[in-house]
């Protein structure tokens, strides 16, 4: 079956947005990726720029998708899914296309470290694909709010950050408490046995096919590991919907359940043998 690829467009947004949930992520915590209420919307607040690639059947519906985020000269690939086999190698055609006329020169994307089934499919070299090379991974603590606090530091806020400083003035640490869930989602759809468990004990542990309400914790900088702990101890008090909040980090001094995603370099031009000189900075607001 032919199918016709395009750019698309806001009216395209809200079957883009059926689409993206018609797909979970696999793993100990299955989640489907929204982007209610208009998938292209939504996308355009994630970065400078951004595009939508979609596939259209000879009835003109759309079937599958994929999407770029652009930050500065970095890229962010995300979103792609497919209810029907398409041309895949068309889809990257115009993504590459998007990423180079905005003068992109990293593009990256990320895949859930239980998703192991993508893994594979993303790093068997194909001639009609980029490349993916694996960069590292990144580490998410979903913590809980209302945590104890320990000592007398005050948190204030200093345009869009929050800044903890102790009572001599000294600032500690410092970071961005970001909220999306009103236009990116995602919904529990499945627990594994661990997270059953874990749901017994910790209840503030989102029920299945709950939309996750929550803020992620963004450009975060502290002295110290002490100064983090107070940081985010501080941050769990904040009047910010949801029962928990999300801190990207390998270091987090406070209880959390972690998740891990592996970062992919993409390799365009595939002329990279490794990506050990590469220096990638990303939030996890953009992920």
């Amino acid at each position: 079956m032919a199918y016709r690829y395009e750019y698309a467009n806001v009216q395209d947004g809200e079957k883009i947005a059926e689409l993206l949930e018609n797909v979970d992520f696999k793993g100990e915590v299955s989640l489907a990726y929204c982007r209610r209420p208009n998938a292209v919307l939504s996308l355009e607040q994630d970065g400078d720029k951004s595009a939508f690639v979609i596939a259209r059947d000879k009835d003109g519906e759309i079937v599958g998708c994929g999407a770029c985020v652009i930050n500065g000269n970095t890229a962010y690939l995300t979103g792609m899914r497919a209810n029907k086999w398409a041309n895949i190698p068309k889809s990257y055609e115009l993504l590459r296309e998007f990423c180079k006329k905005n003068g992109v020169t990293l593009t990256y994307t990320t895949i859930l470290q239980d998703n192991i089934s993508v893994q594979k499919m993303l790093e068997k070299q194909r001639p009609s694909m980029p490349n993916y090379l694996r960069y590292g991974e990144c580490v998410i603590n979903i913590i809980r709010k209302k945590l104890k606090v320990k000592d007398k530091n005050i948190l204030t806020q200093d345009g869009w950050f929050y800044v903890l400083k102790s009572q001599s003035g000294e600032e500690l640490a410092r970071g961005r408490a970001v909220e999306q869930w009103d236009y990116k989602q995602y919904v529990v759809k499945h627990y594994g046995w661990k997270m059953r468990l874990a749901k017994r004990f910790f209840k503030w542990i989102p029920n299945e096919n709950e939309v996750l309400k929550f803020f992620s914790l963004c450009n975060v900088k502290a002295n110290d590991n002490g100064a983090l702990d107070s940081f985010l101890r501080h941050i769990s008090h904040l009047p910010l919907q949801g029962a928990f909040f999300l801190y990207g980090g390998e270091c987090c001094p406070v209880k959390s359940i972690k998740y891990k995603s592996i970062i992919y370099i993409v390799d365009w031009d595939k002329t990279m043998s490794d990506t050990s000189g590469i220096e990638l900075d990303f939030e996890i607001d953009k992920l």
